[in-house]
């Protein structure tokens, strides 16, 4: 199949309307397309989504497995259909995740971003000397609108908070940011290390987890901004302190001395080990 879809845990707004988390397209592959292709069947997809909501700002191809199989040329048909629509079109030829623990599905997914996003239309985005990109924060829980909060309360301006909430708008100005701030590094310093090396766009990795590793990361960032910002994030934190101290007292006696079992994925061992280190 080739699909279309958006997040499903952030989803809210009337289905059709202003919100699409809940709709798929789908080619309905079948076998005569394995044996003839089916691209053409994306092609009228295409067409049948520019009709239905006129209103997109672009569409994401997202390749399956017999697409993979059969080879079929997925880029040739988003670079007719973005030339005829006049839309961004990204064609992501990513079947089954691919690689080692999805990791190369990382790295192409960071290179549709850079091949089919970036530099592809001018935009009135006016930048600061303060924005910041926040990457590699999926947002599960929420934890993207938290970081953001941290962020704008010590001056800086959150451009793009991707991929878990990102608009497209919002990787399109991605380049014209003064810091990249990654979260999850192994999956997406790739794009950090190209914004780095075609637009001299430093990066940054952060860590929001436990108050101790929460401190550290604001100071680390302020720095980069100077004086003016680091004042900002030391009363930031000296803010948060009352509330930091009553969480840590109410849980201390109960996890004092204890062993923590973390049955957790990715990177966030790592990260969350430091926040049981706290209490």
């Amino acid at each position: 199949h080739y699909s279309w879809s958006q997040r499903r845990n952030y989803y809210v707004g009337l289905t059709g309307v202003d919100a699409f988390v809940t709709m798929q397209f789908t080619s309905d592959f079948q076998e005569k397309d394995i044996v003839f292709g089916g691209d053409k069947k994306l092609e009228k997809l295409i067409d049948e989504v520019e009709q239905l909501f006129p209103l997109n700002n672009g569409v994401s191809l997202q390749s399956e497995c017999p697409i993979g199989l059969i080879g079929d040329d997925i880029e040739a048909v988003a670079r007719k259909k973005a030339k005829e629509h006049d839309k961004t079109i990204v064609p992501v030829r990513c079947e089954g995740f691919r690689g080692v623990s999805q990791s190369l599905g990382h790295h192409i997914a960071n290179d549709a971003i850079r091949d089919w996003v970036f530099d592809k239309k001018e935009t009135d985005f006016e930048p600061s000397s303060f924005d910041v990109n926040v990457i590699g924060d999926y947002n599960i829980g929420g934890d993207a609108w938290a970081s953001r909060i941290l962020l704008e309360d010590m001056g800086l301006r959150v451009v793009g908070n991707w991929s878990g909430d990102a608009t497209l708008a919002e990787v399109e100005r991605a380049p014209k940011a003064t810091l990249n701030l990654i979260h999850c590094y192994r999956s997406m310093n790739y794009i950090a290390r190209h914004m780095e090396e075609k637009y001299g766009i430093p990066w940054m990795e952060y860590n929001f987890f436990g108050p101790s590793q929460i401190e550290a990361s604001l100071r680390n960032i302020a720095a980069f901004f100077g004086p003016e910002t680091q004042d900002k994030a030391e009363a930031l934190i000296t803010r948060y302190q009352p509330l930091v101290q009553s969480v840590t007292e109410k849980y201390r006696p109960r996890l004092d001395g204890k062993t923590v079992m973390l049955y957790v994925g990715g990177l966030r061992p790592r990260h969350v080990i430091t926040a049981y280190e706290d209490l």
